[in-house]
């Protein structure tokens, strides 16, 4: 029957939806208490404030609103206004586009992020547990990856940049490479094409690490390259990869290359990694001391998985049918520690940092270094997962007493809870978002009245670099996708000139008749700004232009921006 068919189905697949759902119990826990409030909260992990997760709010509803067009327009998001190709100074993000139904049904942009979030984190956990079925682990011990991996601490130390949160991408490429070695095809390799062209779009940072790190571990795969009928299937993978890419590359690279700016050298030192970072853990940690004031990263797993690890390398590269994908990974790990080290890596007086970074594309417009680390650590849990196995495989195969054959199995299940426990990451912060409702009167006359071909200023200007400081700018950009007109206003990775020079001129001092004349001409309709926070006079009349008082509430105020006719 039906339903015999239905239960020896869910049987077969019953390790898959355990950790369905114990991915999901983790997604949920660790944000808590957002589950209790999604319209209105976000989580915010180690983040100071909410700026980067409203900017992600922001990403979510522009994908999902450029979906619902066709696409169209789809560079020219309605920010630094009236600076085109704007969207590329930022991570897009279009795999946000998965929860663009979440937006369109119930219209919380609030919802689809956090909706997101979580999907990313369970993904994690169930990419991860993919990844040890093909390569070979029992059941169980893919279970233990998965809760691993969606355990990850660097991603919860670094869950209020969500955008470096989905890795599933990544492992799903790490799979596709080892099942394209054992049977190439046609299908499996555009598997892998589509794999690593999503790690790309999904976060470009980590696409473009991968696609480093995957060139310099391609001599552990020498085998595959000496097979030239087989060579085809990887040039078909490469080419699917450069298809999906292409157009995200192209126009990054144009627009970043008009408005981007040169990182200073101490800055990239700064958010390079030091070897000690790699024993602090962003959570618990059973064995070791707390985060040293030197080393402020949290980049370590967990020193329980760390020796679990070794024992997995150990047995990986010791057995024929585990050694290609064990090498694999190792060089893989071995080469993002060294690369996570930036500038703080020296070879004498040789810094190999800034040789790259004149001479690997895109390298240069590194700014976190660090975020290498989110391959050592990905590489150390399914090391570690593949450690548990054997030490089962070995209680089992060489322990013959019975009684403690039981007792030895029991204590590998213990060491590998454990290893679980030995770094849990903490629960993260959350932020509520600011009500849309309280802000009614004023997006809906702006919506109204702003002429075609206009935008907005929206004061004030974030006074500096840092990130807390861009808070009330990512507020107006969350407002924006209401009443959906362009905005002078923006964060985002790199800002454009016009928006740089303009921001100094109105910190050093708003309203001027120069300034005004700019906003004018520049298609500047209206200025809005926060009641209280020193906004001008009702009218103000600057030579021969003017600001007027045009709408008003308890928290904004919205002026027209006019120029007197002679």
């Amino acid at each position: 029957t039906a339903r015999t068919a239905l239960l020896s189905q869910c049987r077969k697949r019953r390790w898959e939806l355990s950790g369905l759902l114990v991915y999901l119990a983790i997604a949920l826990a660790l944000t808590w208490p957002v589950i209790l409030s999604p319209l209105s909260e976000i989580p915010i992990g180690s983040e100071p404030t909410a700026s980067v997760p409203l900017y992600n709010i922001w990403a979510t509803w522009w994908n999902a609103d450029r979906l619902a067009g066709g696409l169209t327009g789809y560079w020219d998001s309605p920010i630094f206004y009236p600076t085109a190709g704007t969207f590329a100074l930022m991570e897009p993000q279009p795999t946000t586009m998965l929860v663009a139904p979440f937006v369109w049904v119930t219209g919380s942009r609030i919802l689809a992020y956090n909706v997101y979030v979580w999907l990313s984190l369970v993904l994690n956990g169930v990419f991860a547990q993919r990844l040890a079925k093909v390569y070979g682990m029992w059941p169980w011990a893919g279970l233990w990856a998965g809760t691993a991996m969606a355990l990850l601490p660097i991603v919860h130390w670094q869950l209020g940049i969500i955008q470096l949160a989905p890795l599933w991408g990544i492992l799903w490429a790490w799979s596709a490479i080892e099942r394209l070695c054992r049977q190439p095809s046609r299908w499996r390799a555009v598997e892998l094409g589509v794999a690593v062209a999503t790690s790309f779009v999904m976060c470009m940072h980590h696409g473009l690490f991968l696609a480093f790190l995957l060139v310099g571990a391609a001599p552990t795969l020498w085998k595959q390259w000496i097979n030239v009928r087989g060579l085809r299937y990887w040039g078909l993978a490469l080419l699917v990869a450069l298809l999906i890419t292409g157009p995200f590359v192209y126009q990054v690279y144009r627009i970043t290359t008009l408005h981007a700016i040169d990182w200073d050298t101490s800055l990239v030192t700064e958010m390079s990694a030091k070897p000690g970072d790699y024993l602090n853990s962003y959570g618990l940690q059973l064995l070791g001391s707390g985060p040293d004031k030197e080393y402020w990263m949290m980049l370590a797993s967990g020193w329980i998985k760390y020796l679990l690890a070794i024992i997995g390398v150990i047995y990986g590269l010791a057995h024929v049918d585990t050694r290609r994908w064990s090498s694999f990974l190792l060089a893989i790990a071995a080469l993002a520690f060294l690369l996570s080290l930036g500038p703080n890596l020296r070879l004498g007086t040789w810094q190999p940092w800034w040789w790259l970074s004149d001479h690997v594309p895109g390298f240069a417009r590194v700014r976190s270094v660090l975020r290498f680390a989110f391959f050592v650590q990905l590489v150390v849990v399914v090391f570690a997962a593949l450690g548990v196995t054997r030490l089962y495989q070995l209680c089992r195969d060489r322990v013959k007493r019975p009684k403690l054959q039981v007792a030895t199995r029991w204590g590998v299940i213990l060491l590998s809870l454990t290893a679980l426990i030995d770094g849990f990451p903490k629960r993260g912060e959350s932020a509520s978002v600011t009500d849309v409702k309280q802000h009614g009167v004023w997006l809906e006359y702006v919506e109204e009245h702003t002429p075609p071909g206009e935008g907005i200023l929206c004061l004030p200007v974030a006074p500096g670099p840092r990130v807390w400081q861009y808070l009330v700018t990512s507020e107006w950009m969350y407002l924006g996708t209401f009443h959906k007109v362009p905005i002078f206003n923006g964060y985002s990775s790199h800002f454009p000139q016009h928006y740089r020079s303009l921001r100094d001129q109105i910190l050093a001092g708003f309203p001027s008749e120069d300034l005004l004349r700019q906003l004018y001409e520049g298609k500047v309709h209206f200025v809005v700004v926060r009641s209280a926070k020193g906004s001008p006079a009702r009218d103000v009349v600057l030579g021969d232009y003017w600001l007027k008082r045009v709408c008003e509430d308890e928290l904004v105020e919205v002026y027209e921006v006019g120029k007197s006719i002679p």
